[in-house]
Formats: structure tokens, C-alpha cells, sequence
């Protein structure tokens, strides 16, 4: 799949939930961590999280708050997620973690640990 069609698959997603602002902020936060799990930071990941910020109207002063959250933040913002919206952020981080073209087994770890009560 191309990355224009792609990108604007997951904005599709992001739009046809209805995340809170917090909840947007969670996802965007994961997605920054399974951005950063595998050491190496790809341009596609870089245009994934562009296309995603973009999607959500997230703002760069918005972006300093969302540096601000840690995974169990995180988790426990999206462990209220009904089972739906659960399952689209998951597909969301899932495609982030493939977009580089590997998925590493430290992305998925990240992505395995949402949903669950920890």
C-alpha cells in the first residue's frame, strides 16, 4: 500500500473514532514510543506521526504535553477505551510499528502491553 493511501486509511480511523483530546494524546504518545523502540527513527515513521498529528489537530505546544506522558499514562487512558476503539488504536500503533518496513519485536512488545491491566 502506498504511503498517500495509507496515511489517509489511518486518519480515517483516527476521525471515525471519536477520541477525546486525552485519548488522542495517549495514542500519539504511543506512537512516538514505538517510533523510538527500535533505536532508528525512519522517515516513514516520521511522515506516519505527521499525517496522524495532522488528522487529530494536534498542535506543537500540544506536542509538549503529549513528551510529558509515560507508558502507564498511557495505558491507563486507553484501558478505558471501549473494545472498538481499543482494536483501532491497535491497528493504528501496529501500522506505525510496520511502516519502517521491519516490525521489531520491542514495538510489539509496546503494543502488546495496551489493553492490559498491568
Amino acid at each position: 500500500m502506498n504511503m498517500m493511501n495509507f496515511s489517509k486509511q489511518i486518519c480515517i480511523k483516527m476521525n471515525s473514532t471519536k477520541y477525546s483530546k486525552q485519548e488522542q494524546f495517549a495514542i500519539v504518545s504511543i506512537l512516538i514510543m514505538i517510533m523510538e523502540a527500535d533505536g532508528v527513527i525512519d522517515p516513514n515513521e516520521v511522515k506516519f506521526l505527521n499525517g496522524v498529528l495532522s488528522s487529530s489537530n494536534i498542535s506543537e505546544s500540544e506536542l509538549e504535553i503529549i513528551s510529558s506522558y509515560d507508558f502507564n499514562q498511557c495505558q491507563k487512558i486507553l484501558s478505558s477505551l471501549a473494545s472498538h476503539e481499543l482494536a483501532n488504536a491497535k491497528f493504528i500503533f501496529t501500522e506505525m510499528a510496520k511502516c519502517d518496513g521491519h516490525t521489531d519485536p520491542r514495538e510489539l512488545e509496546i503494543i502488546n502491553r495496551i489493553g492490559h491491566k498491568e
